[in-house]
């Protein structure tokens, strides 16, 4: 491994390609494994935390995340997804390659000097403007979706009004009840969300549920993939 000094961030290192990365006692398992994948084109380390980028196929990334949904000890088994493309590069470094996605790996104690638990961060970032559709990845349930690609989603909390949530998200096709409700994310309908309600009920009408434009949201579910449904 390469040393270099960063006075920013303190001390940092590249990791050789063509080496495998031994990887550190507080790493859970099944991380040296994910690391050493041969599509691995640079990685580095800064403190505790890992940072590792590869370039590949859409079996490539889809073998990959199916590694590491199974690693155990993680506070989120997470993909970040970003618009643009990916750089595989040290923030020392000068120039740059392309990547299609990125690891990063960091005890949470690290990150939050007050953590309890003793777990660990693991994120894949993915950019959708490579060369790897998303819709071609098989990407396992475990798997969470977040990242600025979906910030929409964040847009909607607790407390907001049924007629506010439909400014912003499209209602989803098919048999729709009064909450929960799938909602499709504006431009990129392949991503969903679960919203729930609370909602008034017809006492005099079997206890029907009533849906208003001013119920108020009380959940809203982790973004996830799923083809819409149609009418």
């Amino acid at each position: 491994m390469m040393v270099t000094a960063w006075s920013a961030f303190g001390l940092g290192a590249d990791y050789p390609n063509g080496q495998p990365v031994g990887g550190s006692s507080a790493w859970p398992e099944g991380l040296k494994e994910l690391v050493n994948s041969t599509n691995r084109i640079h990685g580095y380390s800064v403190n505790a935390e890992d940072i590792f980028f590869f370039s590949g196929s859409a079996t490539n990334l889809a073998g990959f995340l199916r590694d590491f949904a199974t690693i155990e000890g993680v506070e989120k088994n997470r993909l970040i997804l970003h618009e643009g493309t990916g750089e595989a590069k040290s923030p020392w470094s000068k120039s740059a390659k392309r990547c299609d996605w990125k690891l990063y790996a960091c005890p949470k104690s690290w990150l939050a000097k007050d953590a309890k638990e003793k777990s660990f961060i693991l994120e894949v970032h993915f950019w959708t403007g490579g060369k790897i559709a998303l819709d071609q990845v098989a990407i396992p349930q475990e798997v969470e979706f977040a990242g600025s690609y979906l910030k929409v989603f964040e847009s909607i909390t607790n407390g907001m009004t049924r007629a506010e949530v439909e400014q912003q998200l499209r209602l989803d096709g098919g048999l729709q009840g009064a909450s929960p409700v799938r909602y499709l994310h504006p431009d990129r309908p392949h991503f969903k969300v679960s919203v729930e309600f609370d909602f008034k009920r017809n006492a005099a009408d079997q206890n029907r549920a009533v849906i208003g434009r001013d119920d108020k949201v009380v959940r809203v579910s982790a973004p996830y993939r799923e083809r819409p449904f149609m009418d």
